[in-house]
Parts: structure tokens; sequence; C-alpha cells
């Protein structure tokens, strides 16, 4: 069985070498040295995706896969700042979380350790894919930090992962500090990894389909009010009951999307085909997101505010995490 994989996958690279060639429109023979292979990669990836799915579904696919955003329309974009969803449509660590789930579920069959060093692989492979942004730096580390712990047989707390995360990556470049992308990627880990129990375990009244996830968002939301509202000047009053009703949709997104790039390259047929999946799960994102920026009231514009009240806010609501949570901890998931 492993052998005929091995066949089938080396088959498979045959094609798609032809036609990352073929689609991306890349001359072999020529080297423009202000390109490097991966962003021809990329670049063949988001034509796969832009032929498999009609736009604007095409733009937010290739945004949440590849981080390519330069292709989604102005007013869209203005919408999913109105709704607070903006975080949604760039890559971010819950791209990497997805993969390496994926292939730990094959430790099965290939053996648990060698599934951990392929899972290191693919971190340092897609990350250099996405361009090394902030979000997928962040998560790479984290999620390299939790599969050397499961290598050596050592358990982390969440807590303790994203210290080190942050502390090595501020080490190497103390600047990220004042980096949006850092501040969001780094507040929204905190809140979903650290602070999101800690909420669900309150929802006790709320229907368990819907209890999850409005934890999630609730303890997101929290952390990264501030920054958002600091840097385009609005605080979403829907943002909450919006990322609710969407965030179930992002992992089925995500993985229909990279299936569709996947059987794209073999074939266009068969990536429109297996592109209706997220082109349908994408347009329910889309309508979601469009009903609910068009309410009247739905964003405040507060305009330029001062840093210390949004420092007295995040002192406030970490009293209040460290009250309710100083007794608990979370364990890093297997």
């Amino acid at each position: 069985m492993l052998k005929l994989l091995i066949v089938g996958f080396v088959v498979w690279l045959s094609v798609f070498t032809f036609r990352v060639i073929q689609i991306g429109g890349i001359d072999p023979t020529y080297r423009d040295p202000k390109t490097t292979v991966l962003e021809h990669f990329r670049n063949s990836l988001a034509e796969i995706i832009s032929q498999s799915l009609p736009a604007p579904q095409s733009a937010i696919l290739s945004g949440i896969v590849l981080g390519v955003q330069e292709t989604i329309p102005f007013s869209l974009r203005q919408q999913l700042v109105a709704t607070s969803t903006i975080h949604i449509v760039v890559v971010s660590g819950q791209n990497l979380t997805i993969l390496a789930g994926f292939l730990l579920n094959l430790a099965g069959y290939l053996g648990r350790k060698k599934v951990l060093f392929l899972s290191l692989f693919v971190i340092v492979f897609y990350s250099l894919l996405t361009g090394l942004q902030v979000p997928v730096i962040r998560a790479a580390i984290m999620v390299t930090l939790a599969t050397l712990a499961q290598i050596l047989g050592k358990e982390r707390t969440g807590w303790w992962v994203l210290s080190m995360t942050g502390g090595a990556m501020l080490l190497y470049n103390p600047n990220w500090l004042l980096n949006i992308s850092f501040q969001l990627s780094f507040l929204a880990t905190f809140g979903v990894v650290i602070v999101a129990p800690i909420v669900i375990k309150k929802l006790k009244w709320v229907p368990m389909i819907l209890r999850e996830d409005l934890g999630v968002t609730i303890s997101a939301q929290a952390l990264v009010m501030p920054i958002l509202a600091y840097n385009f000047g609005q605080i979403s009053l829907t943002a909450i009951v919006v990322n609710s009703l969407i965030l179930w949709t992002v992992p089925f997104t995500m993985v229909s999307g990279f299936l569709t790039v996947f059987v794209g390259f073999v074939n266009n047929i068969s990536g429109q085909i297996m592109g209706v999946v997220p082109t349908v799960l994408l347009t329910y994102f889309i309508d979601i997101v469009e009903f609910f920026a068009k309410i009247p009231g739905g964003s405040i514009k507060i305009g330029e505010t001062g840093i210390i009240m949004w420092v007295g806010y995040y002192l406030i609501l970490f009293a209040i995490i460290w009250m309710f949570g100083k007794s608990w901890k979370l364990k890093v998931q297997s």
C-alpha cells in the first residue's frame, strides 16, 4: 500500500511540475532574480484557484490559503473591516494547525515519529510558501514547539508554548512588537488558547452546537478589538454575531480549498468540480458579511484614540481573566 502511495505521489509530482510551468507561464530557461521559485509556485496556486472558483470567492480563498490579498475587491475589504472579519481572510496559524492535524491522522499508517517529522517539514515549507508572514511565523514556531514536545515525550501548556513563541520572535526582531500583524496574531491566539476555554465553561446556558464557536469568538474579539479600533478607527457592534455565524466555515473552506488546488493541477475540470464546495461555503461567508455590513449603526467610527485608554482596557481585561482562570491550565492537544 505504501509503495502504491509513493508511485502515485511521483506521478502527481510529474504532472504538477508540468502544470506549474504551464499555468504560471514560467519559462524554465529563464530565472527572474526578483522572483523566487516559491513565489512562482504561489502564483501558480493562485491561478488554479482563480480558474476553479468565481470571483470574489476565489480572491477570498487565495487570501485565506496563500495570503494573497491584492485581488480582494475594495468594497468587500471595507465590509470585512466594518464587521471585524478582516482577520479571517488572511493566511493565519489556523492553516498550519489544520495541516498538522491532517498529517497527525496519518500516524496510524506511517508511525507517530515519522508523521511528526513530516509535520515539521510541512510547517517550514508552508511558511516559506506564504512569504514568511508574521502570523504564519508565530504559528510555525508554536506548532513546531508542540510537535517537538510530542517527539520528546514532554507535555507543555498552551501558555508556555505561546510565551516561548512570542519571546523568540521578539528576540529575533523587537520591531515586531509594533507590527499590527504580530499584535493581532498573538492576541487572537492568546484569546483562543488561553481565554476561550474559560469563557466556554461560563456559557453552559448556550446550546452545545453554538457554545464553542461563540466562546472562541468572544475571547478572540475581546483581545483584538482595541488593536482594530486603534488602527482602523472603528468598532464593530456586530462582530461577535458575524464571527459566530461564519467561523465554522473556515476549516471546511481551507480543507476543500487545498483539495481544489491539489486536483486542479491535474485537470482544470476536476478543479472546478472540487471548487464547488469552497464556492458554496464562501458564498455563504460573503453574504453574511455583506448583510451585517449594511446594517445602519453596525459599526461605529471613533476616529483617533489615545493609546492610554486601550492600555487601561487590557489591564482590566487581564485582571478579569486572571481572577476567573488563575487555577486553570490548558494542555496542548496531541
